[in-house]
């Protein structure tokens, strides 16, 4: 009996042997066990892989700084500082390039390619600057008759007309960040070309003389500059002073203009205004001109 029961679980051992045998190989086929070969492939490739391209940290690429569009403009010598004479021809060149630079830009803009300007903006302003020079305003008896006094309110529609009108306010407003530099600039270029006497840039102190007083002492100027922003206002009164300045000093005033009333007016204008970035250096020019004035009259008073 028991060696009955030894013969059953033999064979019943052999039997799930044989079944076991036969699953294998039924999985082995159908690509369930992956074989020998397959492992061993997937092996030596996995470690040619990791020979060939090693993991590597990259570093983080930061973005890149935007550069601004902003011409960089040399700050200017103030009015009174003594200048070397072998550093001066290192100043126009670097005015002149400061110049050209800023107009360069000009040339870029979106707002100012839509006027098409055939020349480009410096050889458009200068001709704008020679068409002003040829035809000053009325300075002197503006309030004399109607006709007069009309014609000088529409003086610089009459001159460059609606057109370039437009193109000045355009860079007004879209320049406001570089206005007082790009302003600073312009007034010591024109004034470095009359002194050199470059043909190309056809005007003169006297030319500058007649706007000044222009601004400072008729209805229609005034009225010009009272439609300005406060910045601006202040800026043309500012220059227009330098100007009056210049020629009082090349005895060209022959208007007559005295220049401390609105040098004092200014002055009080200019410290109250904010967002002025060259207050102090505005204030500092106005003060010596003052002292060198007051100076130069008491002299004269003592004379006689």
């Amino acid at each position: 009996m028991i060696n009955n029961k030894k013969l059953v679980i033999a064979v019943i051992g052999v039997v799930l042997c044989i079944v076991i045998v036969v699953l294998a190989l039924v999985l082995n086929r159908k690509g369930f066990i992956p074989k020998e070969e397959k492992i061993i492939k997937k092996a030596v490739s996995v470690l040619s892989m990791e020979r060939k391209e090693p993991h590597v940290l990259k570093k983080p690429v930061s973005k890149p700084y935007k550069v601004s569009e902003k011409p960089i403009i040399t700050p200017r010598v103030l009015k009174g500082e003594k200048v070397r004479s072998k550093t001066k021809q290192n100043y126009y060149e670097r005015l002149t390039n400061d110049v050209r630079n800023f107009f360069d830009y000009l040339d870029q803009r979106d707002y100012i390619k839509t006027y098409r300007l055939k020349n480009g903006t410096q050889r458009h302003f200068l001709l704008l600057l020679a068409k002003l020079s040829a035809n000053p305003p009325v300075v002197s008896g503006e309030t004399r008759d109607i006709y007069t006094l009309t014609h000088n309110m529409a003086h610089f529609y009459r001159v460059i007309d609606k057109k370039n009108i437009s193109i000045v306010k355009d860079v007004l407003s879209h320049e406001r960040e570089i206005i007082e530099p790009t302003m600073e600039m312009l007034y010591e270029w024109i004034t470095e070309e009359i002194k050199r006497k470059n043909k190309e840039v056809k005007t003169s102190t006297g030319d500058l003389y007649e706007y000044a007083c222009f601004f400072l002492n008729t209805m229609s100027g005034k009225a010009y500059l009272a439609r300005r922003d406060s910045k601006t206002r202040i800026l043309m009164i500012y220059y227009s002073l330098l100007i009056l300045d210049k020629a009082n000093r090349e005895n060209l005033n022959h208007n007559g203009i005295d220049i401390l009333p609105p040098l004092n007016m200014l002055v009080d204008d200019i410290t109250s205004q904010m967002g002025l970035d060259y207050k102090e250096k505005y204030l500092q020019r106005l003060y010596y001109i003052k002292k060198r004035v007051v100076s130069h009259r008491e002299k004269r008073r003592i004379k006689e």
